[in-house]
């Protein structure tokens, strides 16, 4: 779910004090155009990939509308060589400035600001923990959840991820091949965790606790 807290009136503040970057689906976020020490997903959904093993990438993050994208010298914390790549035709708005200009120049769009990066923090560290889990079935249901959280709906039979991600896509987030996603996932619905329709997934619980989904999304 989009960040309700970014309106049309938080944009057009922040967009005063950013450069706007667009982005063709497919296409990486210039290096060149990654100079300041935030940017922001103002349209569009754009990953941050790494090279991992064997010539593949591993997604670490899915940034959407609101989203805040940390661009500390140097590169990532703990992913120097990541990069940033539209996974739809997208734009990012990045501070030409520095953050205490944002906070004391305008407070209501400092505290916006400051609400993103504490999310955008938080969303790193669970990917972090979840890459952790060393049993891929566990490691793909808490990544489905996760991404739940976020674009997920609410239904009579569970939580909807309409969020259309290809078999591909997720083992690029959780470090797993295609094909064992595919059986994973089969797995996953053979124990009622899930239901697959399609490229759409609902999650029949958002916990480890018996019974359907009740988180709102």
């Amino acid at each position: 779910m989009n960040d309700p807290g970014f309106t049309d009136d938080v944009y057009e503040r922040l967009a005063g004090m950013c450069a706007v970057v667009p982005v063709l689906d497919g296409d990486e976020v210039p290096e060149a155009e990654l100079t300041g020490p935030l940017g922001f997903v103002s349209a569009g959904r754009i990953a941050i990939v790494v090279e991992a093993e064997a010539g593949r990438q591993r997604t670490i993050a899915l940034l959407q509308e609101g989203d805040a994208l940390v661009l500390p010298a140097g590169g990532w914390p703990g992913a120097p060589d990541a990069r940033a790549r539209a996974v739809t035709d997208a734009e990012l708005m990045v501070l030409t400035g520095s953050l205490d200009d944002v906070l004391c120049s305008d407070a209501a769009v400092g505290a916006w600001v400051l609400r993103a990066v504490a999310a955008a923090v938080a969303d790193r560290e669970l990917s972090a923990a979840i890459a952790l889990e060393p049993r891929l079935e566990r490691r793909l249901i808490l990544k489905l959840r996760q991404l739940a959280e976020r674009w997920g709906k609410v239904t009579p039979e569970g939580v909807r991820l309409d969020l259309r991600v290809t078999h591909q896509e997720l083992g690029d987030m959780i470090g797993a091949a295609r094909e064992s996603i595919t059986v994973a996932l089969g797995r996953l619905q053979e124990q009622g965790d899930i239901i697959v329709r399609r490229r759409t997934v609902i999650l029949r619980r958002m916990d480890d606790q018996d019974g359907t989904a009740t988180d709102t999304a």
